[in-house]
Formats: C-alpha cells, structure tokens, sequence
C-alpha cells in the first residue's frame, strides 16, 4: 500500500519530522520540486531531437500562431 502526505516544509517543526523520517528506510521522499521528477527519459529525447531536426531542416509542417488559433476556432462550432 502506498500512501501520499503532503507536508509544508517551511516551518521549523516539520524539518524536523521530514529529517527524522528520512532516517526510514522503507520510506521514500520525493520533493515536488525536483527535477528528477519530470526528467524525460533517452528516448523520450531522442524522438524530440528528431523532431526538431525535421523542423529545422524543413521536412515537417509547421503551423503559425494565427494558424493554429483559426483551426482552434473553427473546430469549437
């Protein structure tokens, strides 16, 4: 069973508890802030390396904003 607590670390008091529960190991803290996170994997950057070499080199269809913005418009009536 996994169970999520939400925690305001800005006060003295819960420093304390987070550094006393880091001392668990079958606990496990991730920060919400942390970048590790939301870090893509090497393919993930891959796909996205191809994808802006392709745009670079004109081989795929690029949109402007106003473009988008029309099919955006057009496709809510």
């Amino acid at each position: 069973m996994l169970i999520t607590i939400e925690i305001d670390a800005s006060s003295n008091k819960a420093q304390a508890f987070i550094d006393f529960i880091k001392t668990m190991d079958f606990i496990k803290i991730k920060d919400k802030e942390s970048p590790e996170e939301y870090a893509l994997t090497k393919k993930q950057i891959s796909m996205l390396e191809e994808r802006k070499q392709r745009h670079i080199n004109k081989t795929s269809k690029s949109y402007s904003w106003d473009e988008i913005k029309e099919e955006l418009k057009s496709s809510s009536k």
